[in-house]
Formats: C-alpha cells, sequence, structure tokens
C-alpha cells in the first residue's frame, strides 16, 4: 500500500512537471509567433536613411553591371572602395570596363558577396579589399543588415540559411519596431539620408568625398579615430574565412577571376607590433592557399588621417587618387586577360 501511494505521488509530480513544461513551452513559441508577424508586418517600412541610400547604391550600381556587356573588373567591398577607388581612373588609364559595386561594410560579409554574384558574370574579374572586420565575422547580422533586408531585400530571408533569417528577423530593435508600427497609423516623414546617391558617377564611384568640403565635425571624427581592433593576432579559422573562400569557389566554378588587396584605412604606429603583423601575414596565408594573387603588402594602402574624409576606411578625392593610382600600378600585369586591355 505504501508503494502504491508514493507511485501516485511520483507519476502525479511527473504530470505537474510536463504540464508546467508545456505551459513554458507553449508561451514561447506564442510569444515567438507574435513577434515574428509583427517583424513580418513591417517588411518594406522604409524608415531608415542608411537603408535607403543602400538600396540607391544597389540600384545604380546593378544597372551599371548589365550596361557592359565585355569583361570587366568589379570592386567587391564594404565602403572603404567606395570611398577609396576610382573605376574611373582605373579605366581611363588600362580601357578595361570598371564597377565599383563597394557599397557599405555593416551588410557584413556574407550579404555582400551573396548580393555581389549578381553584378558579376563569367569572364569578368573581381576584385577584393576587403574590411578587416570581414575577415573575423561571426555571422551575427547587425542593425545595417537587419534594417536593409526587412525594408528594402525580404526574398533574402528565404535564400539565406535558416539560422542567419532567423537571426535578421530577430534582430530588429524594439525602438525600430515601434518606429515603423507607427508609419501604419500617420504618413511617413521625409527620409533623411547621410550620403547622397547623386554622388555616384557612372563607373559607381562617389565623388562626394572632397577634401574641400571637409567639415570641422569631419575633422574631429578622424582625430578621435584609434586603431583598429580587428587588427590583431593570427586567425586560422572564422565564419568570415569560410565565407570568403565559398564565395572563392563560386567564382572558380563560373569562370570568375578573383585578386584580392587591402582595403584603405589609417595608419597607426602600432600596426607595426608582432601580434599585429601576424593578422595580416594570416590573411596572405589565406589566400595563398586558394592560389588567389593578393595586390601589395597591407602598409601599403595605410594612410595619414590627412588623406581621410571622414571616417577610418573614408578617403577624401586626393587620397583616392594616390590609392588608386598604386593599385592600377599593381593590376596591370593581371588584365593580359581582359579583352578590351592594351
Amino acid at each position: 500500500m505504501h508503494l502504491k501511494v508514493n507511485f501516485y505521488i511520483l507519476i502525479s509530480k511527473e504530470m505537474t512537471y510536463l504540464k508546467y513544461c508545456k505551459t513554458i513551452l507553449f508561451s514561447l513559441s506564442l510569444w515567438y509567433i507574435v513577434f515574428v508577424s509583427i517583424v513580418l508586418l513591417q517588411i518594406g517600412i522604409v524608415a531608415s536613411g542608411e537603408a535607403l541610400w543602400i538600396n540607391e547604391l544597389y540600384t545604380i550600381k546593378s544597372s551599371i553591371a548589365k550596361s557592359i556587356e565585355t569583361p570587366k573588373l568589379v570592386i567587391v567591398s564594404g565602403s572603404n572602395a567606395l570611398f577609396g577607388i576610382s573605376c574611373k581612373m582605373i579605366y581611363e588609364e588600362t580601357q578595361v570596363p570598371c564597377l565599383n559595386g563597394a557599397t557599405h561594410a555593416g551588410l557584413g560579409i556574407k550579404y555582400i558577396l551573396n548580393r555581389a554574384k549578381f553584378l558579376i558574370k563569367s569572364g569578368d574579374t573581381v576584385i577584393l579589399p576587403l574590411e578587416y572586420a570581414h575577415y573575423k565575422s561571426n555571422n551575427i547580422p547587425g542593425s545595417v543588415l537587419v534594417n536593409y533586408v526587412l525594408e528594402f531585400d525580404p526574398k533574402y530571408l528565404i535564400s539565406a540559411d535558416l539560422a542567419h533569417s532567423i537571426r535578421i528577423i530577430t534582430g530588429i530593435s524594439f525602438n525600430k519596431m515601434a518606429e515603423k508600427i507607427s508609419y501604419k497609423f500617420k504618413p511617413q516623414k521625409s527620409i533623411k539620408t547621410h550620403y547622397k546617391s547623386k554622388n555616384i558617377n557612372v563607373f559607381g564611384d562617389e565623388t562626394g568625398n572632397l577634401k574641400s568640403d571637409i567639415t570641422e565635425k569631419h575633422l574631429n571624427e578622424l582625430t578621435v579615430l584609434e586603431p583598429d581592433q580587428n587588427i590583431e593576432n593570427y586567425m586560422k579559422n572564422s565564419h568570415g574565412l569560410q565565407t570568403i573562400k565559398s564565395f572563392i569557389s563560386w567564382c572558380n566554378t563560373n569562370n570568375i577571376k578573383v585578386i584580392a588587396t587591402w582595403p584603405n584605412t589609417v595608419w597607426f604606429d602600432v600596426y607595426q607590433e608582432k601580434d599585429r603583423e601576424k593578422f595580416f601575414e594570416s590573411i596572405k596565408s589565406f589566400y595563398q592557399e586558394l592560389k588567389i594573387p593578393i595586390l601589395g603588402e597591407a602598409r601599403d594602402f595605410m594612410y595619414d588621417k590627412s588623406m581621410f574624409y571622414d571616417t577610418r576606411y573614408h578617403l577624401n578625392d586626393v587620397g583616392v587618387r594616390q590609392r588608386t593610382q598604386q593599385l592600377i600600378d599593381l593590376l596591370k600585369p593581371y588584365l593580359k586577360d581582359i579583352k578590351n586591355y592594351k
């Protein structure tokens, strides 16, 4: 009898525990469904000037890419190349068609390389002056990618892997969510953008980064810059490296040549330290193992702050000319296979 009582007590406790777990699971599931539904309802509501600017960039650059029928050079990276390399200069000196396909580093390496596939075709040559943070990417989407995908490219959620899509959907901030919900009930204000797509020329280059237009605010932003903390220690593996490797494999399969180089950024003396140099060595080793040429050395494209416009990666027009000429000199031996090069 005593054993029966204990047995019934045990069963009762287990049933209570299971009921509790089911309640918790149901509540979490319901909360998630409600949250995702609210997020999905906001798709297409434009509330970010930054996202609007990025979309205009892709629209312009996609149009330029479609207009070039012959093999071309395509620059792929975040904004260091947008504000650092002149495809106009490259074309004028080499007569090789060139598209500056660089956009915004905040989109993340996975998205940048995925969108690059729509700008290139068989016979093209891709130049990768990727920002240093991309090599250490952990695949966690930032606010720039979250806002852009939900506002302008929701189809990406279908093409991306499930984990990445979930991270994007759940990555929207509550403030941004509330802001977008309010747009459902009142007219949208005009969206202001920090940069202007009207400054993009027919080669995809930014032309508004004039040294003569640098403001006191820009100078202050440059003055307080510190060394990039991504530039440290030897990298053996990362999600960023695997993403780049996968993109290069895709290019090889589709008869697209890849050439790597270094991003333009501010020089700091600490980059000469051993731990910092190991980081650059790891990037070189990475491309060497993939048999991808890398143009120059990291130091070649690091400049004094006086060459920059408003961030550690944005050169002014004087810096752009110097940086681009250096790239052209290193690039010429690799252009012989492109039909238009003379």
